[in-house]
């Protein structure tokens, strides 16, 4: 397997780990209504709800990228040649998406370091500890993003095919 390869594996691994992340939201979803209807209410298991939310999109963000299913205006772009193609979306790639997220990135390791310096955790009775470990899937999905835009990059000078489809394609 070549280095594009095993890049994508993990990016992939991480995000069908994000889609079981789901699977516990879900659960644990079911099981915080059913106990409102008994009359009862857990704190850290509402916030945990909102971290897997969180943290499953923020990975499922590189896992699309692999996958080409980032949104496109399709009924546009399927009219220019491949070399146009090539040209368009590796120009969005350098100037528009890896700007966004290296400051996205930057903004995020600070953002998780402060929590983690503050020791901060939830400010509600029985709420989760440890923010910082939530707040460091910015920085690492940023990350990982940034990685897998570069790999879509050299992936379709090297396989042009790939953008004439509109299809989601995983595990090639």
């Amino acid at each position: 397997m070549n280095f594009i390869g095993k890049i994508e594996s993990v990016v992939e691994g991480l995000g069908k780990a994000a889609s079981w992340l789901l699977l516990i939201l879900l659960g644990s979803i079911i099981l915080q209504i059913c106990l409102n209807y008994l009359g009862s209410s857990i704190t850290w298991m509402e916030e945990l709800q909102w971290h897997l939310y969180g943290i499953s999109a923020l990975l499922s963000l590189s896992y699309t990228m692999t996958g080409n299913g980032h949104v496109r205006v399709d009924v546009i772009h399927q009219k220019f040649s491949v070399r146009t193609k090539q040209v368009m979306e590796t120009l969005w790639i350098l100037f528009a998406l890896i700007p966004l997220y290296l400051v996205t990135f930057y903004f995020g390791l600070d953002f998780s370091y402060e929590s983690f310096l503050r020791g901060e955790s939830s400010p509600e009775p029985g709420g989760l500890p440890y923010r910082w470990i939530v707040k460091s899937f910015i920085s690492i999905s940023s990350l990982l993003l940034i990685v897998t835009a570069l790999l879509r990059a050299i992936l379709i000078w090297s396989k042009p095919d790939l953008l004439n489809t509109t299809e989601i394609v995983h595990g090639d």
